[in-house]
């Protein structure tokens, strides 16, 4: 079905490959210094839209009207040229710009020149995320950006990863940042439903002057995303491929085998009362269930595009197959993608359509569980001794503890399938009779309908633990629209020769809607595993059925302006301020106002710095304050008084399930942001140092009500938490011939999170192991020092708060003993190319952060030998004077120590990759423009001392079990992955 579908979309495209043709000029872009080729160079036609790239061998061809006579070469690192048309081929050589502050940046609502930009930006190439084999595309900006800290702490297909921008703002309301693609937001959740080679860059917005333009949603940071947009000439043709196979990665967390385990009861005096025969059967059983849980995963996708178009209009159609399977049997993901993007444009007009739409069918198991239920957990706690299955083929039954996990895996379905869409039109003004004045509108959707299905088969335990204890089948349906209607007006003017002027007046109003409904039946039987083996409930079979749902609504009305003004191209204001209202907030606080100035000065642009220029080509200093919002921590109806139906003795009625809160409102982030953007040595050297304060206020935090209230607690804005840092990045070619280049990247961020303010009367809020109080890190692990075991008697020894020893374990001796909270990280590579062969390599750490790995506190446990455990627990304190850090085996097990606290850093080669271009004279005989062939690598090694699959835990979750590992682990994968390229 997928070569079908493959040849259906070509043949489709590539039947309205006639679109626009014109006379047709070609050429080659090289650069002066080397004169090696240059790809992506923009060619367009002077004075109007049209317009295409050069390829990897710097080649291009642009058909163009009769009447054209100039072409405009444009490069970022190079100066602009202009060609005339002198004949059908051209031959253009670009100087190198040793000013790196022309590049464009897209900031959402407007675009910016780099030198113009005086906040906190970061653009990520489209390029760079698409090659990468994964299902969720925000996964392959780790390491990427300065300040952006990006966490995946699961290696089942389609998740998502966790991003963090400069630091954990809120408590309720989480890190994740605002994401908007062209123009429209969209949902975090959703991205395994979308294709990133659709995407064109990523704009991650970072300080106040970026982000308060989003107001009261631009708290935690806003990415950006754009997609690619069709080039006027003749139709170019892409296809992707991708084939790739994964496994998981090393466990270092090692637990008992046969023997080992048989001997460990044994010596502890036979608990579980095996006889000698039952010993001896056991002895033949050598189960390893890490082997029988993991398989290897593969990786095919399929991308076929085509673009092209005339001066007024241009296009790009695009499709995708993406097909992963996990490296855990009944996981993976299918996803089907279409794109089209259209643009038109006249004298005065433009118009545009930016649409995907696509499908994804997903397997997935459970994570971050406990139960024995959850499979992933029968690696670590299922017995050696056990065999999977009877010598009939039918599943075995554990007499004691985990039980049996594979009919849990293989039997129990997980399913869900979405339905994604997201699309915006606009249509641009320029009004002729004043110069400079244009008025835009932009409206798009969000469009998300998710149907699950969730099987517990009544042979399973999850089955039995049902009601009626005969399986249970749960359908749910979930449709979520967000619309966006985008309406400015807007000028641009220059005054003179030294003064330029840009403000746009905006009006925005977003509403959200989300439906569901679902039911739950039992008594499964038959061979349905769907509604049809449900047994219709009555009041003596015990299977009632139940019913669910729900449905919710917001909207937000806002209304802002945006300015711009230069003066002699080296000094820069910007000013932002947005007025927000929500409809999730209370009467009292229903509209809260955002803004922002930024100062930028190109000090290059001096006439006292020439005496420097031959070493700083570019040099920049900015400085920003402003403030931002957050409302994602709230429900939308969290200020209102509610009430649901109720029956009492007999009676309907209502009953009071919320208390009111009218002065709820926004979370507040107010940031000064101040650094230097620099290129040194003919642009050889580039690099950027900021610092940042941000102060975030109005926490959303649970307040605890007295107990005659018959609440516990009423959300209420009352804490505040800082995030201070630095942040650096730096680009280097350490060689650049006309065959040879050699480059260095990198970025380092660190990042110091303290709360600062609770509110009255609560000075502290404390778990099981962390503590949020006033002066510390949020997610402070919060634990009794563990000092080893006394050798004497094998009784663990612990620290009092004074530091003494002591062996009586007491919670009132708990300490700080370090955050899960991540200090430092950032990301490092280097690119090698000797022609048309390349070698890239990505390499992402973290530093200084703790992790409570509780895996390590249920298999360190003797109280839990009836499953397996830690091969460690063999160096168990057994005779007096033995030395040793595992105390004796009949002694309880204290977990809130610090002795299953870890190192959580480390260092991870991310992606590797080999690619060669073959060159254009051995491919242009055959018509193909461009042909790629790679291979790479990703996640292949990692360095850390943490035991367990994986040590990126993620530190980004809004409760208390940030940064600690609980159970049923989805590790990371290392892929191998090979594809090719063509352009035709």
């Amino acid at each position: 079905m997928t070569k079908n579908l493959l040849i259906f979309l070509f043949t489709l495209l590539y039947s309205i490959a006639t679109f626009g043709q014109n006379r047709s000029v070609n050429g080659k872009v090289t650069a002066q210094n080397d004169g090696s080729p240059l790809p992506g160079v923009s060619v367009s036609v002077k004075g109007t839209s049209s317009g295409t790239q050069t390829d990897s061998q710097g080649n291009f061809t642009l058909n163009v009207s009769p009447g054209a006579k100039v072409l405009v070469f444009t490069y970022i690192g190079f100066k602009q040229k202009e060609v005339v048309i002198t004949g059908g081929t051209i031959g253009v050589v670009l100087q190198e710009d040793q000013q790196s502050l022309n590049e464009v940046i897209v900031t959402g609502y407007n675009t910016q020149n780099k030198r113009e930009v005086s906040g906190s930006v970061t653009t990520i190439r489209g390029d760079q995320v698409s090659q990468v084999p994964l299902a969720s595309f925000d996964q392959a900006l780790q390491g990427r950006a300065a300040g952006v800290l990006v966490e995946s702490n699961s290696g089942q297909p389609g998740a998502p990863a966790y991003i963090t921008i400069r630091g954990r703002g809120s408590v309720l309301g989480g890190t994740t940042p605002l994401y908007i693609l062209d123009g429209i937001e969209i949902t975090a959740r959703d991205f395994a439903s979308l294709n990133p080679n659709d995407f064109a860059s990523f704009n991650i917005l970072k300080d106040a002057v970026a982000t308060a333009q989003y107001g009261s949603r631009g708290s935690n940071g806003v990415v950006v995303i754009t997609s690619k947009q069709g080039q006027s000439g003749r139709p170019v043709i892409r296809y992707d491929l991708q084939l790739g196979r994964s496994k998981a990665p090393e466990n270092k967390l090692r637990v008992m085998n046969t023997d080992e385990k048989l001997d460990y009861e044994l010596v502890n005096g036979n608990p579980n009362g095996w006889t000698d025969a039952e010993i001896a059967a056991f002895r033949k059983i050598h189960t390893d269930w890490e082997k029988i849980f993991f398989q290897t995963g593969t990786t095919k996708s399929h991308n076929l595009s085509i673009s092209g178009g005339s001066d007024r209009t241009k296009y790009l159609i695009s499709g995708n197959i993406f097909d992963q399977t996990g490296t855990v049997p009944t996981t993976g993901l299918k996803r089907y993608t279409g794109r089209v993007n259209v643009s038109s444009g006249t004298k005065d007009w433009d118009f545009g359509l930016n649409s995907t739409l696509g499908y994804s069918d997903l397997k997935a198991t459970a994570e971050a569980n406990t139960t024995v239920s959850a499979p992933l957990n029968a690696i670590r706690w299922s017995n050696p001794y056990l065999a999977p299955y009877n010598a009939d083929g039918t599943y075995t039954q554990n007499p004691t503890g985990q039980p049996n996990p594979l009919p849990e895996l293989l039997e129990n379905k997980n399913l869900s399938g979405e339905m994604k869409l997201v699309g915006n039109v606009y249509a641009v003004y320029r009004v002729p009779v004043i110069p400079g004045l244009f008025a835009k509108v932009n409206g798009g959707a969000d469009y998300t309908s998710t149907e699950t299905s969730v099987y517990y088969s009544p042979l399973t335990n999850e089955g039995i633990g049902s009601t009626g204890g005969k399986g249970a089948l749960s359908r749910g349906y979930d449709k979520f629209v967000r619309y966006t209607l985008t309406s400015s007006i807007g000028y641009n003017r220059k005054f003179g020769t030294d003064h330029n002027l840009s403000a746009t007046l905006f009006n925005e109003v977003v509403k959200g809607t989300d439906s569901n409904f679902g039911f739950t039946g039992y008594g499964l039987g038959g061979a349905f595993e769907n509604e049809a083996g449900i047994t219709p409930g009555n009041a003596t079979n015990n299977f009632i059925p139940t019913v669910r749902g729900s449905g919710t609504e917001n909207a937000l009305l806002s209304y802002f302006a945006i300015i711009n003004y230069s003066y002699k191209d080296r000094y820069f204001l910007q000013l932002n301020g947005r007025r927000d209202g929500s409809s999730r907030f209370g009467a009292n606080y229903r509209y809260a106002n955002f803004g922002s100035a930024g100062l930028s000065w190109v000090v290059s642009n001096e006439s006292f710095f020439e005496p420097v220029k031959n070493i700083f080509s570019d040099f920049k200093f900015k400085v920003s304050y402003g403030s931002a919002g957050n409302q994602s921590g709230l429900g939308d109806f969290q200020s209102l008084e509610l009430y649901s139906r109720t029956v009492y003795n007999g009676v309907s009625g209502l009953s009071q399930t919320q208390l009111a809160s009218p002065n709820l409102t926004w979370e507040q982030r107010k940031t000064f942001n101040t650094g230097i953007e620099f290129t040194a040595f003919k642009g050889r050297i580039g690099g950027t140092l900021e610092y940042y304060n941000a102060l975030t206020d109005k926490l959303l935090l649970n307040q605890q009500l007295s107990r005659t209230t018959g609440y516990t607690s009423i959300t209420s804005n009352l804490g505040a938490m800082r995030n201070s840092g630095i942040e650096a990045s730096l680009n280097v070619d350490v060689l650049k011939t006309r065959r040879i280049r050699w480059n260095l990247y990198g970025n380092f961020t660190y990042n110091k999170n303290r709360v600062t303010k609770l509110y009255a009367g609560q000075n502290e809020i404390t778990d099981d192991i962390s503590i949020i109080r006033p002066g510390t890190s949020f997610n402070s692990l919060y634990l009794v020092r563990y000092a080893g075991v006394d050798p004497a008697n094998g009784n663990s020894i612990y620290l009092d708060k004074n530091g003494n020893p002591t062996e009586t374990y007491n919670a009132n001796d708990r300490v700080l003993v370090g955050s899960t909270e991540i200090p430092y990280f950032g990301g490092f590579g280097t690119v090698v190319s000797y022609k048309g062969l390349e070698l890239n390599t990505l390499f992402s750490f973290v530093k200084g952060n703790k992790i409570y790995n509780n895996d390590r506190a249920n298999v360190e446990n003797p109280d839990l030998s009836f499953d397996n455990i830690s091969a460690d627990l063999s160096r168990e304190w057994r005779t007096p004077g033995q030395i040793t850090d595992i105390p004796r085996a009949t002694q309880t097990l204290v977990s809130g120590t610090t002795r299953f606290v870890e190192d959580g850093s480390f260092l991870r080669l991310r992606n590797v990759t080999l690619s060669y271009d073959l060159p254009k004279k051995l491919i242009s005989a055959i018509k193909i423009s461009s042909l790629r062939f790679f291979v790479q690598g990703q996640n292949l090694a990692t360095w850390s001392k943490f035991r367990g699959f994986d040590p990126e835990v993620t530190s980004s979750t809004a409760n208390g079990s940030a940064g600690t590992l609980t159970g049923s682990q989805y590790p990371a994968l290392r892929t191998i992955t090979a594809g090719l390229s063509v352009g035709l």
